[in-house]
Formats: structure tokens, sequence, C-alpha cells
């Protein structure tokens, strides 16, 4: 297995992972009974903390498509 394709799996890996990790972030932060924020303000910050982690997921997600494409391709 050469590096390329195992990188190509590591940046997949870190793509799913950054979602997984917003999910956690939005459910942790959620509006509970005991106190804590309200539901416009969770709503609110889940739209705005989704942003930078989609970024890093989609980041992560081209840089596997170049790496599986391989060195033969002129890359941009």
């Amino acid at each position: 297995m050469n590096f390329d394709k195992m990188a190509a799996l590591g940046a997949q890996g870190v793509a799913g992972g950054t979602i997984v990790a917003w999910l956690a972030f939005v459910y942790v932060t959620r509006p509970v009974s005991s106190g804590g924020i309200d539901g416009v303000l969770h709503l609110s910050l889940a739209a705005a903390s989704f942003v930078p982690f989609a970024m890093i997921s989609a980041t992560h997600a081209w840089f596997a498509q170049q790496l599986k494409a391989g060195r033969s391709v002129i890359r941009g």
C-alpha cells in the first residue's frame, strides 16, 4: 500500500470525523430543562458552528480526492 492511498484514507477519516465532532458539539450544547441556552440560541450556534466544521471536512474530502487521483494527474 503506497503512501498516497494511506494519506487519502486518513483524509477521508478526518472529513467524516469532523462532521461527527460537529454533531457531538451540537448535542452537548442543546438546551436542557435545568438551564443553559434557549432553542433559538442553540439553532444559531449550530448554524454558525457548521461553517468552520464543514469547511474543514470539505477541504479534507477534496484533498483525499486529489490523493486518490494519483501522481500522474496534473493538479492545478
